[in-house]
């Protein structure tokens, strides 16, 4: 009789990502909640300001940036809850695969549901709010920098809380803290793209932390995991 060979890493990495893209494909609706509430908000921008040009200038960057950011947390809640519920995380854990690339390879499913529909429309927000044809490639690149920083931070608090029930506004005071710093460099860039001057140093202050993240978030996840779903 042959002896079951185990699956190589590549391969399981490659089926979780194609399961949790299926899934949200499925489910689009709610891969469109985020990109309306997006487009909504900064529509809403002129209205309450007034049309002035001069004034949705100077604060288009920050509100795409802003607005992106906060449409990503109505998505994040559910990261690993259809996961928890039936299941599949469990399996993970008891799975040869090292847990923590698998966790990495989720919350990579989650960025591409999640945030690159809105990386998309984001020259659409720059343009309804005025923001000057030079700065969108700017805005885009800082936003390829920040919204996995935001997908990474909110996989380990999603994991510290997935025991908890109405995990929302926890979850939401919780990522605060940490999107400050991601929300400063990013505007700090696009501020000074703006004005003309250097805007390389926000955006390697960003690329940085991106790559810390990218090491450190996916361990921090599946220890966090373990020690909530032990509990």
């Amino acid at each position: 009789m042959h002896e079951l060979r185990r699956p190589s890493l590549g391969h399981a990495c490659m089926a979780v990502l194609r399961r949790d893209l299926t899934l949200a494909w499925r489910q689009r609706g709610d891969m469109l909640l985020p990109v309306l509430y997006a487009l909504i908000v900064t529509s809403l921008f002129p209205f309450a300001l007034g049309p002035e040009d001069a004034l949705l200038r100077r604060i288009a960057g920050g509100a795409v940036l802003v607005t992106v950011l906060l449409a990503m947390l109505l998505a994040l809640d559910a990261m690993f809850r259809s996961d928890i519920e039936d299941g599949s995380l469990e399996q993970l854990m008891l799975a040869p695969q090292p847990l923590a690339v698998m966790m990495g390879m989720k919350i990579l499913a989650h960025w591409l549901a999640t945030a690159v529909p809105l990386i998309v429309i984001a020259p659409l927000l720059a343009g309804m709010l005025h923001l000057p044809a030079p700065v969108i490639p700017v805005l885009l690149l800082a936003l390829l920098l920040a919204t996995p920083l935001l997908s990474l931070f909110g996989g380990v608090l999603v994991a510290l809380t997935a025991g908890t029930r109405r995990s929302g506004m926890l979850l939401a005071l919780m990522l605060l803290p940490l999107c400050v710093p991601v929300v400063i460099f990013a505007a700090g860039a696009l501020a000074a793209a703006q004005e003309g001057l250097p805007w390389i140093a926000p955006i390697a202050w960003l690329g940085a932390a991106l790559v810390m993240a990218v090491v450190l978030a996916p361990l921090a996840c599946a220890a966090a995991l373990r020690i909530a779903l032990d509990s």
